[in-house]
């Protein structure tokens, strides 16, 4: 008389899952990387931010000495090539406020291992004109699991409104907010504005832009009353008023607490212009 039997089945331990997972894991690590020491170091990702619009790449050593530096970042500092930015620091490429800010931001990245994210900081362009920008940076480790640098990239509104075609709607109350920010601007009125409702208004520009629309137009009058101080012999209570403070006070108060420093301090700081720089008309 024959007995059936049933094969066998082999059972596989937690454990051994695990360690095959981990085995995985390593080989596919291991033939990106041995990919990557292939890649021409001139022939990096950091190209492709050369592609985006108003975005600013940059990568540096730990000694705060650039080594990558995007084609919008090298043209903002007239440098021609990618061997002109090697070596040069924070201080070499913006007004020594900014820089100084800057150099403590790395200084915590590298304290904490943390990166900055979403962060708005005033930055200058080519002509030393300043604008808002939104930065990210990130702390850059070595094999041996140290911190040897730090990358990130800063993109201006305009860049970062572009590449949000879904968000496109608030871009009409961006435009409308540069407009007539030295008059009244109410929320309901760039409601009407986006063809959206308020609350719909307020929570696309918190996505796209990190703050609210009336902080948006706030900045808006702090980048107007910067140009003025820059560029006219202007009053800063004439300057508030122009921009669409109600008064003196309110305007320093905005512009110390976003710029750092007072309208008097900011007109009368050491004027920016880059080592390489062609001299600005006015």
């Amino acid at each position: 008389m024959r007995i059936a039997t049933t094969p066998s089945t082999a059972v596989v331990s937690p454990d051994s899952r695990g360690k095959a997972a981990r085995a995985d894991r390593k080989e596919r690590l291991a033939k990106r990387n041995a990919w990557l020491r292939e890649v021409d170091p001139g022939c990096q990702f950091h190209l492709l931010f050369d592609l985006i619009p108003g975005v600013y790449f940059f990568a540096k050593n730990r000694q705060g000495e650039f080594m990558f530096l995007g084609r919008n970042n090298r043209e903002r500092c007239h440098l021609k090539d990618d061997a002109a930015v090697i070596g040069l620091n924070d201080f070499d490429v913006n007004p020594p406020d900014l820089a100084r800010s800057y150099v403590l931001d790395d200084a915590r990245i590298y304290a904490t291992g943390e990166p900055l994210l979403n962060r708005v900081e005033l930055l200058f362009d080519h002509l030393g004109i300043p604008g808002w920008f939104v930065v990210n940076k990130l702390p850059i480790w070595s094999r041996a699991g140290e911190i040897i640098g730090i990358m990130g990239f800063s993109q201006s509104y305009d860049g970062r409104a572009q590449m949000l075609q879904p968000f496109h709607s608030i871009s009409k109350a961006v435009q409308y907010i540069r407009a007539n920010y030295q008059q009244e601007v109410t929320l309901d009125r760039l409601a009407v504005v986006a063809g959206l409702s308020t609350r719909q208004l307020q929570r696309k520009f918190k996505t796209v832009f990190g703050f609210s629309p009336h902080q948006f137009l706030v900045r808006t009058r702090l980048l107007a009353g910067c140009r003025l101080l820059s560029e006219t012999q202007k009053g800063v209570g004439e300057i508030a008023y122009a921009c669409g403070f109600g008064d003196q006070s309110g305007f320093a108060h905005h512009f110390r607490q976003n710029i750092g420093m007072t309208p008097s301090q900011y007109r009368a700081r050491e004027p920016f212009v880059s080592y390489t720089a062609t001299p600005r008309t006015l």
